[in-house]
């Protein structure tokens, strides 16, 4: 039987997964997680996520001090390196020595006495420094220090401050180089969000209500997913964002969530009142059968799922007065619990999948009846896919106009307009969001339709 690998090792392997062949940390951490104790688990997630965070911060300073540069350094030594530089740095419980004597051996382990030499001269140099210094004041930095020490695609920091200013670029680092908390959407149909609090207390979980969402808690400690609670369908894990978004929608009788898999949009608007049914497209079988283990889990019939491209779709164009299009995209407002996306998002790749976006828009915009609502968002904080998407379609779309949202008092403050946007530092994930409508087919005479408001930047 081979020897039991511990979460340091499993955490190096999984590194080089997401970051050598691409791979998704969270799903990853799910799988290489299985055998380890409660608490193996946590630090394999710490690690890794902490890690991808944290990285380029960590290779400045590896690189300052080995005598051989990060891209010639043998398999597996990077990340050994990287993993034992972020206990040092950030985890204060894990003893410096502790850190520096597991990567030796894992270095030896992997590269034989020379490989071990190197890992040992690295960190014990590094640990002759003092720790880097954060960035200075807020109005005196540049973008590139500040995405050097936070890890973030300079191009990425460079525009947030131009788009958003230096104190909300710096708030988004910040948040996104934190550990993100767990959401959660109580059930309505199965009990209210107080006794829910009540209930998972008494499972030694706490979780507190947000100000956001009417039927959202962030957990503050434990672990919902080994509760009792969640297989009886008593919430779903949701983030708050994601909650959110159907609150900007007027209630209707049918939605028409469109990439809806799996399911939490579509779960969140029925739970809300803002639907009497939902209809949820989505081209993926597997997260279809997960929309499908959510809906009977959780006991929402109204919810329909559908297999399907929207790009044809199965829908009668004009017949629907209530659609959902939550897009596809480059995802820059969830690198807190996607951090490995800052690796990957260049400029290149916002202007591809926007095209995507735009494309989707106009068909989604295709099956809204006159007077429906259609509400477009990302996950992203770009303008490219955002606020110029939606101009484009307005363009070629003249039935088109973006409406005013009237948003619960919660958000409010985060609503501009036909825009709502939340930054990642305001309790959730970011995210930017539109309210369309299709103009009335026949209006009184002397009535006009609803000035359509400016697409701008949103509440800063």
């Amino acid at each position: 039987m081979p020897p039991r690998r511990s979460a340091r090792d499993r955490a190096v392997d999984l590194l080089r997964e997401v970051l050598e062949r691409g791979g998704r940390a969270t799903p990853l951490l799910g799988k290489r997680g299985a055998g380890l104790s409660a608490a193996d688990q946590d630090l394999l997630r710490e690690l890794v996520l902490g890690v991808l965070r944290w990285r380029l911060a960590l290779d400045a300073e590896i690189a300052s001090v080995s005598r051989v540069p990060l891209p010639r350094l043998a398999p597996k030594l990077r990340e050994i390196l990287e993993v034992a530089l972020y206990q040092i740095r950030h985890l204060d419980r894990i003893p410096h020595y502790a850190a520096v004597s597991e990567a030796v051996t894992q270095a030896r382990t992997s590269g034989g006495e020379g490989a071990a030499k190197l890992v040992n001269g690295v960190l014990r140099g590094i640990l002759l420094l003092p720790p880097p210094s954060p960035p200075g004041g807020e109005g005196s930095v540049e973008g590139v220090e500040l995405a050097r020490h936070f890890s973030h695609p300079a191009f990425l920091v460079e525009r947030w401050l131009e788009r958003f200013g230096p104190e909300r670029t710096r708030g988004i680092l910040e948040a996104d180089n934190r550990p993100s908390g767990l959401d959660l959407m109580v059930n309505p149909t199965a009990g209210s969000r107080e006794a829910l609090v009540e209930d998972l207390r008494a499972e030694g979980i706490e979780a507190r209500p947000s100000s956001l969402c009417p039927l959202g808690l962030t957990v503050v400690s434990g672990n919902p997913f080994r509760s009792s609670l969640f297989g009886r369908g008593r919430f779903a894990v949701q983030d708050l964002g994601s909650q959110a978004l159907p609150l900007l929608l007027p209630p209707g009788d049918t939605l028409i969530d469109l990439a809806a898999a799996p399911g939490g949009k579509s779960f969140a608007a029925l739970a809300l009142g803002q639907a009497r049914r939902a209809v949820a497209l989505d081209r993926s079988l597997a997260r279809l059968r997960l929309f499908e283990e959510n809906r009977v889990r959780l006991a929402l019939p109204q919810a329909t799922p559908v297999a399907a491209d929207l790009s044809a779709a199965p829908l009668a164009p004009g017949r629907f007065d209530r659609v959902l299009f939550d897009a596809p995209c480059s995802g820059t407002g969830t690198l807190r619990k996607s951090p490995e996306i800052r690796y990957r998002v260049t400029p290149a790749s916002i202007e591809s999948v926007a095209a995507v976006q735009e494309a989707g828009l106009l068909a989604a915009a295709e099956l809204l009846a006159p007077d429906g609502f259609l509400l477009y968002s990302t996950c992203s904080l770009e303008a490219e896919e955002n606020e110029r998407v939606v101009g484009r379609v307005l363009e070629k779309m003249p039935r088109l106009e973006a409406f005013p949202i009237e948003a619960p008092e919660g958000l409010r403050p985060h609503v501009s307009g036909a825009l709502c946007r939340l930054f990642p530092d305001r309790e959730t994930d970011g995210f930017t969001a539109h309210l369309l409508r299709r103009k009335p087919a026949e209006l009184p005479r002397g009535v006009t339709s609803t000035p359509t408001p400016r697409i701008d930047s949103g509440p800063a």
